[in-house]
């Protein structure tokens, strides 16, 4: 089989190797479509290390068929189904875990990072993981939808950390894919007026397209025309869907009381500072919360969302590269030109 192994920064080949042998308990899935992260391009450039073994296979958002299993399958899925996979494996025991947050499990492994992960042909799913329920199915989706469960998930988690549900004024900063998917699940969420910014015309057309109330482009006025738009009120969530200070700094002034913001976006480099002064924070009861990946939960209801058609995120999945051509699927994904860039296995 074709797998994209990464053996250190900028060190991508593609190799044959053989199709993983399964323990039992192990499920082995046939990859149809692997879609490129804002993290993988910062773990191939090496801007992001943590977690990361050497040598590696990519790929934490990736879609497949069920193509073989030592022992029973879980309930509701057989071989040839259409599935998604939750990437993260928890320890169960350390204090992320033990106080509800298994996302962000220090000791955690990942598909794509310590496992495989689906710049490859086969991926191999430990029982561990098969047991906890890390393989869901999706149904009679497209392989591209299936594959997007994962980051839509990240967004999912984000929103609800920010208590974004029926929130009257919602300011996506960034339309890229994720900040699209942000949009989209606004509306399901109830969100009642989403107002999206980003630099790029076709950005904010497709920032439209998928339900925003109003676009603009980032300028010295941005903020005073959101402030009109609203009356006055101000925004309620802010997210930060852009690894960028200048997602949230500019529109400070205009967060209503008791707003939310979410730091959504990763962002490259040690010792980035969002300057929030104290006195805002406190006299206006802002929140500020992180998000890191998603729980398994919030994977098994956007999955749903997804696989019943209430979400519909295909024209969200951008140009699929041969793996061969891996490094081209990287650099065009690193460019922003393209929607969800993706590697496909068997082209």
């Amino acid at each position: 089989m074709k797998q994209a192994v990464l053996h250190a920064p900028l060190d991508l080949k593609v190799e044959d190797n053989d199709v993983p042998r399964l323990e039992t308990g192990d499920v082995l899935l046939r990859v149809e479509s692997a879609l490129v992260c804002g993290t993988d391009i910062r773990i191939y450039e090496g801007r992001k290390k943590r977690n990361v073994t050497y040598p590696t296979v990519m790929g934490h958002e990736f879609s497949a068929t069920v193509a073989d299993a030592a022992g029973p399958l879980p309930n509701g899925i057989s071989l040839g189904d259409l599935v998604c996979v939750y990437p993260l494996l928890p320890c169960g025991s350390c204090v992320a875990c033990t106080r509800n947050h298994p996302n962000i499990c220090r000791n955690r492994v990942a598909f794509g990072y310590q496992l495989p992960g689906g710049f490859s042909q086969f991926v191999r799913v430990p029982a561990a993981a098969v047991r906890a329920g890390n393989v869901v199915p999706v149904g009679g989706v497209s392989a591209g939808a299936a594959a997007i469960v994962e980051p839509l998930a990240c967004a999912y988690n984000g929103q609800r950390l920010a208590s974004a549900h029926g929130a009257p004024v919602m300011l996506v900063s960034g339309c890229g894919p994720l900040g699209l998917m942000h949009i989209r699940l606004a509306k399901q969420l109830g969100v009642q007026r989403i107002v999206a910014i980003d630099p790029i015309a076709a950005r904010r057309a497709a920032a439209d397209a998928s339900g925003a109330d109003l676009t603009l482009a980032p300028g010295e006025d941005t903020a005073a025309q959101v402030l009109e738009w609203t009356g006055g009120a101000g925004v309620d969530v802010l997210v930060m869907a852009v690894g960028r200070t200048d997602a949230l700094h500019p529109y400070l002034g205009i967060l209503a009381p008791g707003a939310r913001v979410s730091v959504f976006a990763g962002f490259s480099g040690e010792g980035t500072a969002l300057e929030i002064p104290a006195n805002d924070i406190h006299y206006n009861e802002w929140t500020v919360v992180g998000a890191s990946s998603c729980r398994l939960e919030d994977f098994q209801e956007v999955a749903a969302l997804v696989r019943t058609g209430a979400l519909q995120v295909d024209d969200l999945v951008g140009t699929q590269v041969p793996i061969d051509d891996v490094v081209d699927a990287i650099e065009l994904a690193a460019s922003g030109r393209d929607m969800r860039v993706g590697v496909a296995p068997w082209a």
